[in-house]
Parts: structure tokens; sequence; C-alpha cells
């Protein structure tokens, strides 16, 4: 195979991960609004939780478990935003729920590598999970920021 064949290849292959993430991110996002009315976002006034928490996710040094580590710290830092403890409607803190649902988005990723044809077993096929992995972290977390400004706003009335 030419490196025009396989970066053509390469190619097709991002595209289809891209679309499935996309059709993904439709069942996804109905699970990320429930968890934030259950422990009630719309009473965060402030957008810098959430901002920090993105930043760390999208910067390019970073990665899944950087990410779920910092959420972590901002449980256990004096002086955090009371959102990262705050237990909503069960024992679990928003903080414990929000890196359960990080992980559990490592299933996802699984199935759509799947779907374009990848083995899940590979060297490359691990690649492909943690790297859509990432990105549907990135994708969720920049949506949790922005529903939780709309819940903000309109005071979870919807």
């Amino acid at each position: 195979m030419s490196q025009t064949d396989k970066d053509t290849t390469d190619r097709q292959t991002n595209l289809k991960l891209e679309q499935e993430i996309s059709k993904q991110m439709e069942n996804i996002i109905p699970k990320m609004q429930k968890l934030s009315k259950s422990y009630n976002l719309e009473s965060v006034k402030e957008k810098s939780p959430f901002r920090n928490v993105l930043n760390v996710a999208t910067d390019p040094g970073s990665g899944i478990e950087v990410t779920k580590n910092y959420i972590r710290y901002q449980l256990g830092r004096s002086g955090a935003n009371r959102m990262w403890s705050d237990t909503g409607n069960g024992k679990t803190t928003f903080a414990v729920a929000l890196v359960e649902e990080i992980e559990s988005l490592a299933k996802h990723a699984k199935g759509i590598v799947i779907t374009v044809g990848e083995d899940p077993d590979s060297e490359s096929g691990k690649a492909q999970i943690q790297k859509v992995h990432l990105r549907l972290m990135q994708l969720y977390l920049g949506n949790l920021s922005r529903y939780q400004t709309y819940l903000a706003k309109v005071g979870g009335n919807n």
C-alpha cells in the first residue's frame, strides 16, 4: 500500500469515527442532562468550575486520567466550589458521579471503533478506543458546561 493510499484510508477512518461519535453524542447528551439536573447544577452560578475542567480536558498534554484526577482534586481541595461535593439525591458526590460518567464513555468508544471495522483488541484498535474516548470526554464536558450555563439562566425549569 502506498503512502497516499494509507493517508486516504486514515482520513476515511477518521471521518467514519467522527460520524459515529456524533451519533453516540445523541445518546450521551440526554444522560448528561439527567445527571446535571439530579445534582441541581442550576444553583451553580459561576462558570469557572466547568471552564477549568474543560480546559484541562482539552489541553494537548492532558488526557482522560489527568482530567479525572483534576476532578477528584476539586473534591478534596479546600475552597473548591461546593458542587463537587454535592450529593444530589443520593450518596455519590457530583465529582465521583462525573468521573464515573467519563469512565462509562469507554464502552461507547469501543462500540464506535468496532462499528468502523477496527479490531478493538489490536494495538491500533486500542489506540483508536483511547482517542475516541478522549474525544467523547471532551465533547461531554463541553456540553455539560453549556448545559449548566443554560440551567443557571432558566433555573432548571426545563
